[in-house]
């Protein structure tokens, strides 16, 4: 390919060729999941990261149905599959992935997919994940995803496409994730890569397969309006002096198939009717300029601001005159309602992330809404009231049925029970806004879903408190020691200060080869017990292993409580063994129908 093919090969304008791709990496990725979940650091049958990252893009993609019928952009129908990705997102990887893939999208909703501008929006979508995630670490998804940007910055200095560019630096990355073990030692340990950075490397190597296939570059946006506007003018132009213009045989010969806009390739091939002396020419030719008229229409350039921004912020400003002040100077069409110490702010701009980042120094943002006005005009939309039916309320996230059920019994207000699937965003975020309650206590059984619950509870308008807990135990714990008789602050208060108070360890079995960190190998297949996060024993027989857990220890115990997990079936020749063994403790066997562990044995 020459430089001068390359830099005409910036640009994707067709979206039903886009939305074609975009499923055929899906595709890609959905059958590397299982040699992505194999990457998980931790040996339990719970290795989901290439799961949680299909179904995050699944979960987007079935929302953009429809979507290529619409006249709207490649850059903004980008933009929009970002912006379902990020409420389909689940587990960390999930969510990480989608902060990347939406600060990418900002970027390229202008549709400039010139090699500058795909380096702005690489840079910019590992900055949206970095900021986004709670104490990032090397040797993950981000580590990859900045050595993307430096590799890219490095490659365009010498390549204009910037789909050679990825190509070329696939193979830098994969050593870059060899190195991954070394920079996190829990990876160096468990003798594997990092899952999601692994993740990250099979989607551009997908994302290189299928523009390779389907040879999806084209003709970028302005080039193409720069064409009709040529056309306009030399339809207008005498006879005698079209075979003068140099512009003419590059719109006769230009290649129509790199023109993906349907329209504009229908234009193209009545001009060189028209150019060819065909009988019907007069007629042709207003048809022509009607149609680039239509074109233009539709592209709408004379929009001075492209983004109609909303948002709602509390502040203690006392009234909307100082807001007024702030934000004048970033665009038009400013409105501001005022409802007590909120304000509902409407404004045009070209820069919503810097008002967001201005007005975040007066109070706290609520909620935030960015349309592109290049993809659709809308009227502002009045304050948004929210009729609470309740002043509180507990909201619990579960694997199990079982645990469900306790903690309902316990006097959970609602359980979102996922089963083995992580819940997504949006999921997580339905439940939320279903409770009507004004004040929300929310608590998972799993770290892994604590970034989608946090991204849940930044688009909830309730006030929501997040318990950051990791086990079901914790939520039993939390629960049996909170009172909704005291004010939401009280409750949170109780539920962070008793969320460890009962002892418990885990059983597993372990999906692949392990050393824990005291040397302990644990081979695959064999069941391993998890107290306070490390492995502690192992055995081939599962029986064996709980009771020399409980040997460990049960000590003054007067009460052990066994959950059992959906892959238990029948625990009674257990229970008779561990009664006659310990006379003076009382046993409760539950079903928690957990996914992960097979049993969880708490001690008090």
């Amino acid at each position: 390919m020459s430089k001068k093919d390359a830099l005409l090969s910036v640009s994707i304008a067709n979206t039903r060729d886009l939305s074609e791709v975009i499923s055929n990496i899906y595709q890609y990725l959905n059958r590397h999941k299982e040699y992505l979940n194999s990457l998980n650091v931790f040996p339990v049958p719970d290795g989901d990261t290439g799961l949680n990252m299909v179904l995050t893009l699944q979960g987007a993609i079935a929302q953009m149905v429809g979507k290529t019928d619409l006249d709207i952009s490649a850059g903004a129908y980008l933009k929009e599959l970002a912006d379902n990705m990020l409420l389909n997102s689940r587990g960390c990887s999930g969510v990480i992935l989608s902060l990347f893939v939406q600060g990418f999208a900002n970027v390229v909703s202008n549709n400039d997919f010139s090699k500058e501008n795909i380096y702005k929006a690489i840079e910019n979508g590992y900055k949206n994940a970095y900021e986004g995630t709670e104490n990032p670490q090397e040797g993950t998804m981000l580590t990859l995803m900045r050595a993307f940007r430096d590799f890219f910055y490095e490659q365009m200095q010498n390549e204009d496409d910037p789909l050679l560019i990825i190509r070329e630096i696939i193979p830098k990355l994969k050593e870059v994730l060899n190195q991954t073990p070394e920079m996190l030692p829990v990876l160096k340990q468990a003798g594997v890569v990092d899952s999601g950075a692994s993740g990250f490397i099979i989607l551009l190597e997908g994302i290189d397969k299928e523009l390779k296939n389907h040879h999806i570059t084209g003709i970028s946006i302005p080039s193409l309006l720069g064409i009709g506007k040529t056309l306009r003018q030399l339809l207008k132009d005498r006879r005698s002096n079209l075979r003068k213009n140099p512009m003419l045989p590059l719109i006769l010969n230009i290649n129509s198939n790199r023109v993906y806009n349907n329209r504009l390739q229908e234009v193209i091939e009545d001009a060189r009717k028209v150019f060819s002396h065909i009988n019907n020419r007069i007629s042709l030719q207003k048809k022509i300029i009607n149609d680039l008229q239509e074109i233009d229409r539709s592209w709408n350039p004379e929009i001075k601001y492209r983004y109609c921004t909303e948002f709602t912020l509390e502040s203690d400003l006392t009234s909307k005159e100082y807001l007024k002040e702030k934000l004048n100077g970033y665009g038009d069409s400013l409105m501001i309602i005022q409802s007590d110490n909120k304000f509902k702010i409407h404004i045009h701009t070209n820069k919503p992330n810097d008002i967001f980042e201005e007005v975040s120094k007066l109070g706290d943002l609520l909620f935030t809404k960015v349309d592109d006005m290049k993809k659709q005009h809308r009227n502002f939309i009045s304050e948004d009231f929210v009729d609470y039916e309740r002043d509180k309320s507990i909201f619990c996230i579960v694997s199990g049925k079982g645990f469900a059920e306790i903690l309902k019994n316990l006097g959970a207000d609602d359980i979102l029970c996922y089963g083995q699937n992580k819940p997504s965003v949006n999921q997580i975020l339905k439940n939320l806004n279903n409770l009507k309650a004004k004040n929300i206590i929310a608590a998972a059984d799993d770290y892994d879903i604590l970034m989608a619950l946090k991204l849940a509870v930044s688009l909830c308008k309730s006030n929501v408190y997040i318990v950051e807990s990791d086990n079901p135990i914790s939520l039993i714990s939390m629960m049996m020691n909170i009172s909704k008789e005291y004010d939401i602050t009280t409750m949170f208060d109780q539920a962070m200060k008793n969320l460890h108070t009962i002892p418990f360890s885990a059983i597993a079995r372990a999906t692949r080869n392990v050393t824990g960190e005291n040397g302990l190998v644990v081979n695959k297949n064999e069941y391993f017990a998890v107290y306070r996060k490390s492995i502690i024993a192992a055995n081939t027989q599962l029986h064996q292993l709980i009771i020399e857990i409980i040997d460990k220890f049960a000590g003054d115990s007067i009460l052990i409580t066994l959950y059992k997990g959906e892959r238990v079936k029948n625990n009674d020749e257990l229970l008779q063994v561990l009664k006659l063994r310990y006379p003076n403790i009382e046993f409760e066997v539950y079903d928690g129908g957990q996914s992960k562990f097979e049993y969880y044995i708490t001690f008090e």
